[in-house]
């Protein structure tokens, strides 16, 4: 049996037909090291034609863990200096006021404390945060309601008026007012009843700007 198959192929042709039938089961090619090039394109040449057709892709395997992270690399080197932005517009001009608008009023406070002294007057210092100009009237709110409507609480004065308002006043009477610039404040003065004993007075007081003048007629307008 052996001797009838070797007849028709020989010994070399024996081998092939073995090498290309293992590599058909084996579902590809396999190449021998022992076989001449043009044997080892005949083992593939069999081998393609006998090798069966590919079977269904398997299931997806499972995932597997995740990886532990790796090493933080290095940082990087420093990148150069940007461009100069654009310059941003200009903002508007701070306050320069310096004398209160027209029809504005401005408030403020006072408090004075002396002990008996030989002398019977006594000045409160009434200063203005900005000039007043021209130069208010100055009135007691006590003695002139018409001009000053408001309290020690909530000092008024109407355009053109200095309202003082006495919240206390021991032992004194106010007496006037004086003050080398009446624009910048003034001087409240005060006359103790009784030199023996401490003088005290505190208050508030209210300045208002006239209105302008209307320049055809010569008076005030409403503010």
């Amino acid at each position: 049996m052996i001797s009838r198959v070797r007849e028709p192929f020989g010994k070399a042709g024996l081998i092939v037909a073995v090498v290309a039938l293992v590599a058909a089961l084996a579902g590809g090619a396999y190449a021998a090291g022992k076989l001449t090039s043009k044997q080892k394109k005949e083992v593939e040449k069999i081998a393609k034609k006998y090798a069966g057709k590919p079977g269904p892709q398997g299931p997806e395997g499972q995932q597997g863990p995740k990886g532990e992270p790796g090493a933080k690399g290095d940082a990087g080197p420093k990148g150069g200096q940007g461009s100069q932005g654009i310059p941003g517009a200009e903002g508007p001009a701070g306050p320069t006021e310096t004398e209160l608008p027209p029809g504005e009023t401005m408030t403020g406070t006072f408090a004075y404390q002396a002990q008996n002294t030989d002398w019977p007057e006594h000045w409160v210092n009434v200063s203005f945060p900005l000039e007043v100009n021209p130069e208010p009237e100055f009135q007691l709110a006590e003695g002139a309601p018409e001009n000053c409507h408001g309290t020690a609480a909530k000092p008024q004065a109407d355009p053109g008026y200095l309202c003082v308002y006495f919240k206390e006043l021991s032992n004194a009477i106010p007496a006037g007012i004086a003050s080398p610039d009446h624009n910048a404040g003034a001087f409240l003065e005060l006359i103790a009843l009784d030199q023996t004993e401490p003088v005290k007075a505190t208050g508030s007081w209210a300045a208002t700007e006239r209105c302008p003048l209307d320049p055809e007629l010569g008076e005030e307008e409403e503010c």
